[in-house]
């Protein structure tokens, strides 16, 4: 049987001539142009797309927000200041400079035509605005961000160093933020500072943060900040775990994490907590450390710095044990345990994005710098009244193992840790491990 040849209708070819002519013309046009909206105004500031990101005229947008602008242009560099904010940024350079520290771009600015064009986004986070993107429009819209007052809370300690810098300068972090932060003596206080939501960011015990979750307490942790910090510190010779069987050792806090990470890496080296060694259990890191300056302790677990404390007072005693490097062979990681992770509310994560992007940069550039800084750290610590001497701090801080991890990278790590917390004891995590919505992903 033949086939019909099909014979298109005159609606037919007028539909497909009306369409030929709607794409050649739109394609004559070409996309859309960008258009920048502030407040509600547009601006005629000529943005243009440079591979994938919005570029504007530095000058024309900078003071439409009410900023005063500079060019060097044999340094070729572009100054805007608004306030106590001060923006640094060099043509083809992918840092810039925030009020004297620097930060990543997601462009580097370039020189077109006579013109300094920048990346849009920095430009209006950086003086404070709120920068939001519509695909559709095109269309780049600034609004002023609410009034944001933020409470910062850490332990005393190694997570104390870890932000030292920033409680000690108090960076401005935009137009309308207020921000305070306090250093909490009692693990009691610290969590109960969180539960009550009296702090809206808190550096806390990982497996704090686990139990706080599952409890639905409203925060998600945004990075591991310090990757174990437990030693054990004799004045006996112990060269090896093995050298542990039928001596005395002193720990603090029962069933607490220290506890648990030092079992679990007896076990895993051959040893049975309750009978090839002796556990003696004492009330508190601090209490311990004094015990085995005064003499009455040989061998104990402790944390930094309170294990640098003990040493620097007793000649005879040293580290003779990393429960770090013993971790990351034990679980074949390669990488020490998270034990300290920082988390923000659901508030402050979901309303003020800026903000959050802002603060981390900070907190990830103060753990870099702490560990190129430790004498300044010292005597920074020591002024703040942290409870810790300059020179205990500068000689802890390569033992501290302070490092700024964002969650998406150091999740694997951190459900490693919380698994091992919950085979020992369920309730040191809250009783399961929590779900994927607890790591803060950017």
């Amino acid at each position: 049987m033949k086939g019909k040849v099909w014979k298109p209708s005159v609606f037919m070819v007028l539909v497909l001539a009306l369409l030929a002519v709607f794409f050649s013309v739109a394609y004559a046009a070409g996309p859309r142009p960008i258009r920048v909206v502030v407040e509600g105004t547009a601006l005629d500031v000529s943005p243009q797309v440079i591979n994938g990101r919005a570029m504007v005229p530095y000058r024309a947008v900078a003071e439409r927000l009410g900023a005063r602008v500079s060019w060097n242009a044999r340094e070729r560099t572009a100054t805007v200041t608004d306030g106590d904010a001060v923006l640094k940024l060099t043509v083809g350079q992918a840092t810039a400079v925030s009020n004297g520290r620097e930060i990543r771009l997601d462009a580097a600015p370039v020189l077109l035509d006579g013109r300094v064009l920048v990346p849009l986004r920095f430009l209006g986070i950086g003086l404070g605005w709120r920068v939001s993107w519509d695909a559709v429009t095109r269309t780049a819209q600034l609004n002023s961000v609410p009034a944001l007052t933020v409470r910062v809370a850490v332990p005393d300690g190694v997570p104390a160093l870890s932000i030292v810098r920033l409680l000690r300068e108090r960076p401005s972090m935009g137009k309308n933020v207020t921000i305070s932060y306090e250093v909490v003596r009692s693990p009691e206080l610290m969590a109960a500072k969180v539960v009550s939501g009296e702090a809206d960011i808190a550096i806390v015990p990982t497996n704090l943060a686990a139990v706080l979750y599952n409890r639905n307490v409203p925060y998600r942790l945004v990075s591991a900040n310090a990757w174990g910090m437990l030693y054990v510190i004799s004045s006996e010779n112990i060269r090896s775990w093995q050298d542990l069987r039928g001596k005395e050792v002193h720990t603090f806090g029962r069933g607490l994490t220290p506890d648990l990470v030092f079992r679990y890496l007896l076990t895993q080296n051959g040893l049975n907590p309750d009978r090839d060694i002796t556990l003696r259990y004492l009330g508190s890191g601090t209490e311990l450390a004094q015990a085995m300056i005064a003499g009455r302790v040989k061998t104990a677990v402790l944390p930094e710095p309170a294990a640098t404390q003990v040493m620097m007072r007793r000649q005879d005693v040293s580290a003779v044990l990393d429960l770090q490097r013993a971790w990351a062979t034990a679980t074949g990681l390669g990488v020490s345990y998270p034990q300290a992770s920082l988390l923000i509310s659901t508030a402050v994560l979901n309303g003020y994005p800026e903000f959050v992007d802002r603060f981390l940069q900070e907190v990830a550039q103060n753990a870099a710098w702490v560990n190129n800084n430790p004498q300044t750290a010292g005597i920074w610590a020591e002024e703040l009244q942290t409870g810790m001497t300059a020179k205990v701090v500068e000689n802890a801080l390569p033992r501290c193992n302070i490092r700024f991890v964002p969650a998406r990278k150091a999740r694997g790590a951190i459900e490693a840790y919380l698994r091992v917390l919950h085979d020992f004891s369920p309730e040191a995590i809250g009783g399961r491990l929590p779900s994927e919505a607890f790591y803060f992903q950017r």
